[in-house]
């Protein structure tokens, strides 16, 4: 059965979003430093899996937002701070221990791209892959890449050739982003996940019907009454896609704890109790 786990910001909800939930996982992302070592120690205690979302610990030297990614760019020094803050994630990460760690890739250039042809920005998206995949080998943790934001890259022979290439490698799907990706760039989710389930190694679990909803309340929580004829993600079906594929795949919620009240406030809880159920189900 597929490990289940959640996204946490910080020591402030350990202790709900994960051991009152009853999950054996942690997915740990962008620390306040004090943070880590009481952290440690409660993985450590509890006996928890984890992974990380780079980068692990605020970065002083990173641009805000530290989502941003330019493992892609045509900025080879924008690039070379990408690695830097992956290499300072991999390394605090041994002291976890992590199973693995998620990095935005592909990812859309920051720097403006227009004298490049679609040719050269797949050998830089491919030279990063690979530098990720040494960093993987060095490191001996797996690496799941996450397509972020509007690129030509995020597609599913791109991705399958990268794999294939780099066996290192895994997908991290993430269902709230790809359906923005669905209604800005015209991507098919479903088809996209049903073409990258052999490689998807982890998930993300949060919902949105579209732009506005993102604008307004960020990653909200899964929940049984999202129906998909109302424009939501439908988590049912992506997850009937995926798992039978990977049965040892890592889901994660990744979401606050309260559900926003303009949407109807309902308890989060019922969706962990929700995709618990949905998962027994198919294993």
């Amino acid at each position: 059965m597929p490990t289940l786990g959640f996204h946490c910001h910080g020591l402030v909800d350990f202790e709900e979003a994960i051991l009152s939930n009853r999950l054996q996982h942690g997915e740990f992302y962008n620390l306040p430093e004090e943070d880590f070592l009481p952290i440690k120690e409660r993985v450590a205690r509890h006996g928890l899996e984890v992974s990380v979302h780079c980068p692990l610990v605020r970065l002083s030297w990173y641009p805000k937002p530290p989502t941003w990614a330019f493992l892609c760019d045509v900025d080879e020094a924008k690039r070379e701070l990408n690695f830097r803050m992956i290499t300072d994630t991999l390394e605090r990460a041994r002291g976890l221990p992590a199973g693995h760690i998620v990095a935005h890739f592909p990812s859309p250039s920051t720097t403006d791209a227009s004298g490049f042809s679609a040719v050269n920005m797949e050998e830089i998206a491919w030279r990063s892959a690979s530098r990720l995949a040494e960093l993987s080998e060095k490191y001996e943790v797996s690496i799941h890449v996450e397509g972020f934001g509007p690129t030509p890259l995020l597609s599913v022979p791109f991705l399958q050739k990268v794999f294939a290439g780099f066996p290192s490698l895994r997908y991290c799907f993430d269902t709230g982003h790809m359906m923005l990706a669905m209604q800005r760039d015209g991507i098919d989710m479903y088809d996209f996940a049903q073409g990258l389930a052999p490689h998807v190694g982890s998930m993300h679990l949060w919902n949105t019907r579209h732009a506005d909803d993102y604008q307004a309340f960020r990653h909200i929580p899964v929940h049984p009454s999202q129906r998909p004829e109302q424009g939501w993600v439908d988590i049912e079906r992506v997850l009937r896609l995926v798992v039978p594929e990977n049965p040892a795949v890592t889901v994660i919620f990744e979401s606050g704890l309260h559900y926003p009240a303009a949407l109807g406030g309902h308890d989060y809880r019922d969706g962990v109790k929700w995709v618990r159920d949905l998962l027994a189900g198919l294993s």
